[in-house]
C-alpha cells in the first residue's frame, strides 16, 4: 500500500551558492524507510513544487552507512512538480535551500515536498 508523507521546506537558506553550509537550522531531515525492499517497499520518490518564486534546494540522501548522492534541484515555480527516484537504500533525506548566486535573497518563497513509498 502507498505511502505519502507532506511537507514544507523551511525557510531560509541553509547553503551557499558554492553549497557551502549557511547553518543546519533551515535544513529539513526525513526519515524514511529503505526502499526496493522485497515484500515491504517498493520504489520511492522525492517530489519538489514551489511558487512565487524559483527556488534552488540542496537535496542529501543517506544510506544507513554514508551520504550517498548529493544533487542541487531548481524547482521552477512556472512547471510542474519536480519528482526524483529515491536510491534502493535511501534511509535519510536532507533538504535545504541553497542561494543560486551570491546575490540571492528570496528565501521564503513556499516549496514542497512529497515523499511518496509505493
Amino acid at each position: 500500500m502507498a505511502q505519502f508523507q507532506l511537507g514544507d521546506v523551511p525557510h531560509g537558506f541553509a547553503y551557499n551558492a558554492d553549497g557551502s553550509l549557511i547553518h543546519y537550522k533551515h535544513v529539513i531531515l526525513l526519515a524514511a524507510p529503505a526502499a526496493n525492499q522485497s515484500g515491504v517497499w517498493g520504489d520511492s520518490w522525492l517530489s519538489f513544487g514551489s511558487d512565487w518564486a524559483d527556488v534552488k534546494l540542496r537535496v542529501a540522501v543517506h544510506d544507513g552507512s554514508a551520504w550517498v548522492w548529493v544533487k542541487h534541484i531548481d524547482v521552477v515555480a512556472a512547471n510542474g512538480r519536480i519528482a526524483q527516484q529515491l536510491p534502493a537504500s535511501a534511509q535519510k533525506i536532507s533538504i535545504g535551500r541553497e542561494k543560486k548566486s551570491a546575490s540571492d535573497f528570496v528565501d521564503n518563497a513556499p516549496v514542497g515536498c512529497l515523499l511518496e513509498l509505493l
